[in-house]
């Protein structure tokens, strides 16, 4: 993953991926979550998510790597917390940040694994996260939800797809067959809604008007 380019973003403000609101998909889906569930959410900024999830029983843990970022999510949304620093045998570091219901890992997300986590999850929450990671990143990305997940957990994927000869990630394509070849294996993969979405200034001019947004629920097999 290209930590210098979302840094960079970051500090330039230029985080037009941000919502105010909880995602709407997100919304509509909720639904479908066991009831107090553990939901990670990863690489997942400043989303107000977080919160919307913890206030419906939840309980949520982010991951972001941006320091920024989580000092962001704190201080707009009045939380105190208590920090503490988790390590694993093989070397995975973050920074965790607690609050009633809420934690927020400051760290790779990447190097994550079940014993930083606190253990396995029974939901993931993929808004953009697989579509900011660099193509040579996803199959170890997905392991790392495969090991993070408990047998028959769910992951609530929203991804994008376009026209990859255009423009160069990220945001980067990820279409249907992707998502197929990533988690068909181990996964149950189930289409749940799909639409246009307008492209950034840079997509639009580079001659992508629009990209196809996928919202998919999978479904770990075992």
């Amino acid at each position: 993953m290209n930590h210098a380019f979302w840094n960079e973003r970051w500090q330039q403000g230029q985080i037009g991926f941000h919502l105010g609101q909880p995602h709407d998909w997100l919304v509509a889906a909720e639904r479908r979550f066991p009831s107090r569930s553990r939901v990670y959410v990863p690489l997942c900024g400043k989303t107000v998510d977080l919160v919307w999830l913890r206030d419906r029983g939840h309980e949520v843990i982010g991951c972001e790597f941006v320091a920024s970022a989580v000092q962001d999510f704190l201080k707009e949304q009045g939380l105190t917390a208590e920090t503490e620093r988790r390590e694993s045998p093989d070397g995975g570091v973050h920074e965790c940040h607690r609050t009633p219901g809420l934690s927020l890992l400051q760290g790779d997300a990447l190097a994550l694994n079940p014993q930083i986590l606190g253990g396995p999850v029974d939901v993931i929450f993929d808004r953009a996260a697989l579509v900011a990671l660099d193509p040579d990143c996803r199959g170890r990305y997905v392991d790392g939800l495969h090991r993070l997940l408990r047998p028959g957990g769910h992951i609530l994927l929203i991804a994008f797809a376009y026209d990859q000869s255009r423009v160069s990630g990220p945001p980067w394509s990820v279409d249907a067959g992707t998502i197929d070849t990533l988690f068909g294996d181990r996964f149950s993969i189930e289409t749940v809604a799909v639409r246009s979405e307008e492209g950034n200034p840079r997509f639009q001019a580079a001659g992508v008007p629009a990209m196809e947004e996928r919202c998919c629920w999978l479904t770990r097999n075992d």
